[in-house]
């Protein structure tokens, strides 16, 4: 039971889990890992048990698989208080307090070992008193508290078991902040739920950014299997580059934008599994900006393949089939979000760009446009001989162009710095320019018609007669 892979933070959501099914409005998770009695505590203001229920609440799978659950519940195996709890601790307690009454029960492994039969200990009002964090329950009017002790699962390698349990509380927290943002945000369960470690608010992290106006989400679509419904919204967030620096922190999920698009699967409100398109497509750059909302009742759960920590969920052949047929679909607003800020390739692109995209097949490369009008001004002004060290060093850097680097820095989501002058610097630079073609007899106009339509020199929002004023006198544009 011990070893079925719960980590601190998927097992404290498990606990949080039966505190929502009670219908708590507020939880605390409170640790303290130094003193006489170091333990972890969940507290919540939920319906309480009394001894009847709470007994069930400690029995090994108390509750059939295939016993109808109410909307709310998000429970599964009738396993998960105490698969969860004992492995990170070896004695596990539970108060609870309903209709003024207060009942206490307790596992501990080390009491089952000496008495060698599995006994379920049952404690006085007395004993209740004595558990930590038992009075923060006794000024409730109904609620239930739920105390680790005997931390081993939690005891630090090299390290104190309060460093240990800090450093694992950070973990907790972002976990916390994603699985149940939509309790904290009081978007499901009837209501804002507030979850407080060691009484700081956790603040909801929505993976979907949807307080973002940018974010763009898709009409929500139901699926109808077994008399459930299946709910599915695909959200295309910001371009990365507009996208501040605690936004990207809070959409990198798994790491990055890259890994952490997919589908997104919640059981009663309740994020299960992110970050996955289950094996129906690739993770790509173009889709890096695509993740899809899918809410799955409860009542599904058998064909879901839901596991005991509800850390994995595999989707039944029929949606799986009717998933791939959307996934192109879903994805296709992040694609034409980065295509339409991509380079056109040569031909097709109206501006006179400085780097060109050549593409050949499945291949491509960038090449320096010698027809540009500033490559064009500069090799009018040098010899022959010059002319050719100017073409070796374009090919050089068209062949030193660090290209794999960037990719690489873009598919962690860093964000390229801006190179663009100013309007002012661009006009600057095109009267250096026009000084050199006015030379050959260029005609101003002409001159501007053309230069306008090329890179940088479209950046510059100004009409052409005048910037045709400006290269007639710079002086006077510019006092004027």
């Amino acid at each position: 039971m011990r070893a079925v892979g719960y980590s601190l933070k998927t097992a404290l959501a498990d606990i949080i889990d039966n505190s929502l099914a009670a219908d708590a409005r507020r939880i605390e998770i409170l640790f303290h890992g130094e003193g006489p009695t170091p333990h972890v505590a969940i507290l919540d203001d939920g319906l309480g048990m009394n001894l009847e229920v709470a007994l069930d609440a400690m029995r090994l799978a108390g509750n059939s698989v295939q016993q109808p659950r109410a909307g709310r519940d998000l429970g599964r195996f009738g396993l998960g208080l105490k698969t969860a709890s004992l492995s990170q601790c070896r004695r596990l307690t539970i108060l609870s307090k309903q209709g003024g009454s207060l009942v206490g029960l307790c596992w501990d492994l080390d009491h089952i070992s000496m008495t060698k039969k599995w006994s379920l200990q049952v404690l006085s009002f007395d004993e209740c008193q004595n558990v930590p964090r038992a009075l923060e329950l006794l000024n409730l009017e109904t609620g239930t508290l739920v105390v680790w002790e005997k931390l081993d699962g939690l005891a630090g390698q090299g390290t104190s078991l309060a460093r240990a349990l800090d450093s694992r509380m950070v973990e907790v927290r972002d976990h916390l902040a994603l699985v149940f943002h939509q309790f904290l945000s009081g978007h499901v369960g009837g209501g804002q739920v507030e979850i407080r470690v060691n009484y700081v608010p956790i603040e909801p992290a929505d993976p979907f950014l949807r307080n973002d106006p940018r974010t763009f989400p898709s009409p929500v679509e139901e699926l109808v299997l077994d008399g459930g419904t299946i709910l599915l919204q695909a959200f295309t967030l910001p371009i990365v580059s507009k996208l501040t620096s605690a936004q990207r922190a809070k959409a990198q999920i798994a790491g990055s934008l890259r890994d952490s698009q997919g589908f997104y699967i919640y059981r009663g409100g309740r994020l299960v599994i992110w970050g996955t398109w289950f094996r129906l497509a690739p993770k790509t750059e173009l889709g890096k900006l695509a993740r899809v909302k899918v809410d799955v009742p409860n009542s599904l759960d058998s064909l879901w393949e839901i596991d005991i920590k509800k850390s994995q969920a595999t989707p039944p052949d029929i949606i799986k089939n009717r998933l791939r047929n959307l996934v192109g679909t879903l994805v296709s607003p992040s694609e034409r979000a980065h295509t339409f800020r991509g380079r056109k390739p040569k031909g097709e692109d109206p501006v006179a760009r400085i780097w060109e995209l050549v593409e050949d097949r499945d291949a491509f490369r960038y090449e320096l446009n010698r027809d540009h009008p500033m490559v064009q001004g500069l090799g009018a002004q040098i010899d022959e001989r010059a002319e050719f060290f100017l073409d070796n060093l374009l090919t050089g850097i068209e062949g030193s162009f660090p290209l794999q680097d960037a990719v690489n820095r873009i598919s962690i989501d860093h964000v390229p710095m801006k190179q663009d002058g100013s309007e002012g610097q661009w006009l600057v630079a095109l009267s250096r320019l026009w000084e050199t073609y006015r030379t050959f007899g260029e005609d101003v106009t002409h001159f501007v018609d053309r230069i306008v339509k090329s890179e940088p020199f479209d950046q510059i929002n100004l009409p052409i007669e005048s910037i045709i004023d400006y290269l007639s006198d710079p002086e006077g544009a510019l006092s004027d």
